[in-house]
This record gives structure tokens, sequence and C-alpha cells, in this order.
């Protein structure tokens, strides 16, 4: 059975003087389709140091050694060739302290298992005259397992963070991308680049990237991302980028998994696709938004070999405005709910649980299926304050699965309740036809006393997995009711 979790989760940094365990997921997390799993480690292997001056962060950072590079206030690293540093394999760059900021780019090229989180990385609003070519971040040359988390990158002269040259399995969350008003170069406002040429072949089979609980934000004009070649799965992100030209763009044999992401007062959320693109797009939110392209979405796409978590699109602007940048704050869940249980009659079921005890608590939802082949559907449209739900919507003889989450005030969301089953009917009604007769006497005879749960599942009406007298005494009750 398909389940897709809803809770975020916390991220394994804070932005303080101590730091918690790294967890990359996404493309990050995986070494191959099939999802055998890599341990993204970063610089976790060597020691911890604080560079105090450009001359010291590049040392460590192009040094074949393990290191987590902390970076406290601003590091300005644009004396170097192309206002960049080569960082080698085996690093992890997070910010620490104040707006920890590195003034330049990050040259990521042939190397791999780099974490950089919690980091301002920008250029000066008319910087760039000189290199208009410089990234904010270049993941290049094959580079692969790459995690890029809580970032704050803006006013690159060319890309924010783009990615090519057969590069692979890389994951970018909670960043938060944007430009300043009078930006040298502003025609060229394109965020992230995947995959830099048409006939750039080598990519084929490359490019695996992940982008989740991400903010495109003011003055983004294109490339949110636009993508050639790779298998990139976008969800759970918000785009308040106006006057923009597009946000997705599939080009040349791309595969676009587009999920739960809201798009707001912006044009066309994903572009109309190259012929041998294929795009597959559920559970978007779009707010009064231009060219919005109905046909673009309806493929098969590839399927993603990690576990991940999906919020509503609809809960998406709150979360990620509040969570996505270098100084973002991610909403802690609350308590899942307990104690849920479903009592049916004929033409309703009706839901019970717990009261959550949060103060910040917004109020609870409710999913239910039918298929063990599918995932949840949501009954609620906004969520409700009460802790109990009646289900009308339901159809006589049906097994339904029910599961309740909650939400606090920020719409983070809590994991699903257990599950509980209802079959509204009339009690004793064994076969289902709206007549208790009989027939229901023969059906249950042939399991009188049995109290294998398995088997007795379909006729156990009071859920006590034994096939008894109290069965028996439901049809006397019901007798010839239709």
């Amino acid at each position: 059975m398909k389940r897709v979790v809803l809770a975020l989760g916390l991220i394994g940094i804070i932005n303080c003087c101590a730091m918690r365990t790294f967890a990359a997921d996404g493309w990050a997390s995986v070494s191959d389709t099939s999802g055998t799993a890599y341990n993204l480690t970063g610089g976790a292997a060597g020691a911890t140091v604080t560079p105090t001056t450009a001359a010291q962060f590049y040392t460590y950072a192009t040094s074949s050694t393990p290191y987590v590079i902390q970076v406290s206030g601003t590091i300005n690293v644009s004396a170097y060739s192309n206002h960049r540093i080569n960082v080698k394999s085996n690093k992890t760059i997070v910010g620490i302290g104040t707006s920890p900021t590195i003034y330049g780019g990050l040259n990521i090229s042939g190397v791999s298992n780099i974490i950089i989180s919690r980091l301002n990385i920008n250029f000066d609003a008319n910087e760039g005259s000189e290199d208009p070519s410089t990234d904010g971040i270049t993941i290049q040359s094959g580079a692969h397992h790459i995690w890029i988390n809580h970032c704050s990158i803006y006013n690159s002269p060319d890309g924010l963070i783009d990615i090519g040259g057969a590069s692979d399995y890389v994951t970018i969350s909670w960043c938060k991308f944007y430009y300043e008003t009078g930006i040298y170069n502003t025609a060229h406002h394109f965020t992230n680049l995947i995959g830099s040429d048409d006939g750039d072949t080598g990519d084929r089979g490359k490019l695996h990237i992940t982008f989740h609980h991400n903010w495109w934000s003011s003055l983004c004009v294109e490339r949110m991302p636009r993508v050639r070649f790779g298998q990139v799965h976008i969800y759970n992100n918000y785009y308040s980028c106006s006057s923009n030209d597009y946000c997705i763009r599939p080009g040349v044999e791309a595969q676009l998994l587009v999920e739960n992401n809201y798009f707001y007062i912006v044009d066309e959320p994903i572009d109309d696709k190259d012929t041998d693109a294929m795009v597959e797009s559920s559970g978007n939110y779009t707010y009064h938004c231009t060219n919005v392209h109905s046909d673009v979405g309806t493929d098969d796409v590839f399927t993603p070999p990690y576990s991940y978590g999906l919020i509503s699109a609809v809960y998406v602007r709150t979360i990620v405005m509040a969570g996505a940048g270098a100084d973002g704050t991610e909403p802690t869940p609350p308590a899942v709910p307990t104690g849920l249980t479903a009592e049916a009659n004929e033409t309703f079921v009706v839901l019970d649980w717990n009261d959550n005890t949060e103060s910040n608590l917004k109020g609870y939802n409710v999913y239910r299926f039918t298929d063990a082949d599918s995932n949840y559907t949501r009954l609620t449209i906004y969520p409700i304050t009460t802790s109990t739900y009646t289900d009308s919507s339901v159809a006589y003889g049906t097994t339904y699965y029910y599961a309740v989450t909650s939400l606090n005030t920020y719409y983070s969301e809590s994991d699903y309740s257990s599950e509980v089953t209802a079959i509204p009917r009339i009690y004793g009604d064994f076969e289902i036809n709206h007549t208790v007769d009989m027939n229901d006497v023969g059906y249950l005879n042939d399991l009188w006393l049995i109290d294998d749960c398995d088997e007795t599942v379909d006729v156990d009406i009071n859920g006590d997995c034994l096939v008894n007298f109290l069965e028996f005494e439901a049809m006397a009750e019901n007798w010839m009711t239709q």
C-alpha cells in the first residue's frame, strides 16, 4: 500500500553555535535509481574550523582533507578567479551566528559528498560587469551527491544555482532565491539552469535532482528550474515572482515530477514542454496565475526511489515563507492524533478521536481511501476544530479506511494517526444487500465461533475477531430490514 508521509520533520542544522546530525533527503540521499542509500556526510570525518579571512576559507575549501567549515560574518571571495572558490570533496560549509555570508560564488566541479547550509550567498546589486557569467553556486563536470539546504542566494550575475556537465544526485531544499532592484544584468534574472545545452547528450541518464520547500521570490524571471535531460522532482515549493516570464520549463528529454507546489500571481507555472519532454503534475495550487497550461502534466514519469513528505499545496505558502532561506525556521509538526474510532450505520460513518493539547493547534484534517493501492484523499477542505467528523459521502457496503492529522497555526501537519476501517451497512447484513435474512444466517453459520481475524473480517461486525451469538442477536434485531 502506498503511503505519503505528511510530517515535515526538522532538517538537521540549526543556526547557532551547535549543530545537529545532518540528514540529506531527495536524490542526494541515494546512490542509484533503485534507491540504494548513500551516506552523505560532507566534512563530518574531519575537523570543524571557523576561518576569519578569505585566504583561510580558500585553504580549507580547496583542501583534499575533509572539513566542517563554519562561516561567521562575511567571507568575501571576489578577489579569486571568476569571483569564486573551487570546493573539493568531503566538505560541509555551514553558516553560524548572525547573517553568515559568502560574497561571491562557490564552484563544485567534479567532486562529491558536499553539504552547503545556512548561508547567504550573494553579490552586490551592481556587481558582475566584469564577469556576468558568475553563478552563486555552480555544480558541473560530473559532481555528485550534493545537498544545498537553507541558503539565501541572490543577485548573482548569471544563475543562482546552475547544474550541468553530467552532474548527479543533488538535493536543493529550503532555499530562497531572489534579486534586488538595480542589479547589473537585469535581463538575466534566471535562477536555476539544469543542463546547459540541447547538445549536451552526456547529461542523459544524469541530472537526478530534487527541489523541495524552496521559495522563488522577487524579480526571478525564468528557470525555476529550466531542465534538459534530467529526472527532476519539484515538490512543495512556493513561487511569488510576479512579472516573471515563466517558472518551470521542461526542455529536451527532461522528465519532471511536479507535486503540491504553490504558484502565487505568476505567469506560466509550467511552460509548454519540448516534444520529447515529459511532465507529471499533481496537487499544485495556482492563485491568480496567467497562462496555466492544462495540457501539460499528464505524462507518466519516474517514481522517486526515496521516501518524502508531501504537504497539501494550500499550506505551502505559509510554511515555506517561514522556513526557507538562511534564517528560516521550519515549524515543528504537532503531535499525531490518538484514539481514533469509527462507527458506521447504513448511511454515514462517525469518526471520533482524542483532543490534541498544543496551544497553537489550528485543527485537524480527515483522510479516507477505499483502494488498497491508492493514497489517502483529504475529506476536509479546511482544518476542522473539533475532534469528531461525520462522513456522509459513503456508499452502502463499501469498506472505508480513515486516518486524521493535526495542524498548527503554521499549517505544519502531523503524520497520519493509526488507521481505522468502517463499512456503512445495517448491522447483521453480511451479504451487504440491504436485507438481513436467512442468507445472512447461512453465511454466518459457516464461520460460527471462528476467532481468526483474517477469515472473519467480513462478518465480524463488532470487530472482536470472534463470530458468535452477538452477531446472531444483531440479525434478529434487523430481521428482514431493508
